[in-house]
């Protein structure tokens, strides 16, 4: 239970390690005298608002959503920059064995020490750089670690069977009167119980990238790495073939192991096979998506069953931990706003 706001602090690693200093356009706030320029918000914004150009309706795509996003992403920096601050006014020291270890756990997302360094060019940054950036963020995080987890009130089993009863009522069509947070936590665990409860699947595959849109070219490589993974199922284990064809960096290093999944975790036209398939067999022609092409194999099936109390009580504790967490964060940063002197000069 006692653990480091890992939703907060990670979302602000992901969002500020990478970041890049260039060319000064124009200032778009001033936190306390340091000011956030818009080349380095830019390079933030960028790849969010790609990711919600992509999951979003080209009809659905208005100015005001992406100045809310906007919005959303200045605040965060501006959050992000008083925490940074307020690390430095502590004195809140790092060690260089914290940003080694931290580089280490990094890199781990990369396949390769070379594509780790490709991806710091791109975003035109040093080694030194990027562990600057890296010292700040491991400072954020002691920083939230002495002055708002103390604060984190620790959840009762009583809160917890409170919350589990009007999530029973929420799953049968009762209606509940729940405030924002009540109704989130309500939400988010009654799609987790319908997952839990439901028919579900231990799947291992192989994966071929080739992207809607590829070339000519690309799809040619593609099916002639198909055509080779076709031949060595023949010969070798499924799970072999994974470790050694995969092209999905997750599930290769596991031989190729995607663990549980449920209908709606997949794609509509992955899970209608798989779901119809016996223990053991696996797709002889692999399953075309906008990503590539996937050879699946069902490992083991679980039946429905029936969730009780108990069967969740430490999840439902650990979802209500980290909202009292998102309570006591949320308190700490307005705190520090109230203390500092932001100006902001935003023009969308």
């Amino acid at each position: 239970m006692k653990k480091i706001l890992i939703s907060f602090t990670s979302f602000l690693i992901a969002s500020t390690v990478l970041a890049t200093s260039q060319v000064v356009d124009k200032t778009l706030a001033v936190v306390n005298g340091e000011p956030i320029l818009s080349s380095e918000f830019n390079s933030l914004f960028a790849p969010i608002y790609e990711q919600y150009e992509k999951a979003t309706p080209k009809s659905s795509q208005t100015i005001q959503k992406e100045n809310e996003l906007k919005d959303l992403v200045l605040n965060q920096k501006i959050d992000d920059l008083l925490l940074k601050q307020q690390a430095k006014n502590q004195n809140i020291k790092v060690s260089k064995k914290e940003i080694q270890d931290g580089l280490t756990e990094i890199k781990k997302r990369f396949s390769s020490d070379a594509e780790f360094k490709s991806e710091l060019k791109k975003e035109n940054m040093t080694i030194a750089d990027f562990e600057k950036k890296l010292n700040d963020q491991i400072a954020i995080m002691k920083l939230v670690k002495q002055n708002v987890e103390p604060k984190v009130k620790p959840p009762t089993d009583t809160e917890a069977k409170a919350l589990y009863n009007k999530i029973d009522v929420k799953m049968n069509g009762g209606k509940t009167n729940l405030s924002t947070e009540d109704n989130f936590l309500v939400e988010t665990l009654a799609t987790a119980l319908k997952r839990m409860s439901g028919e579900q699947l231990r799947l291992r595959q192989i994966f071929i990238n080739c992207a809607k849109g590829a070339s000519q070219a690309e799809v040619k490589v593609a099916l002639e790495k198909v055509a080779t993974v076709k031949k060595e199922l023949q010969k070798k284990t499924f799970s072999d073939v994974a470790a050694e064809y995969s092209e999905d960096p997750v599930s290769k290093a596991r031989n190729g192991d995607l663990g549980l999944v449920a209908k709606d975790d997949l794609p509509s036209n992955i899970s209608k096979i798989v779901f119809s398939m016996k223990v053991g067999d696996y797709t002889k022609e692999p399953i075309k998506t906008d990503t590539g092409y996937h050879f699946v194999k069902v490992e083991e099936k679980r039946a429905k069953r029936d969730i009780n109390f108990d069967d969740v009580k430490g999840d439902i504790l650990e979802l209500l931990y980290q909202s009292n967490a998102r309570v006591a964060y949320n308190e700490y940063i307005n705190s520090l706003k109230s203390k500092a002197n932001i100006k902001i000069n935003k023009t969308w």
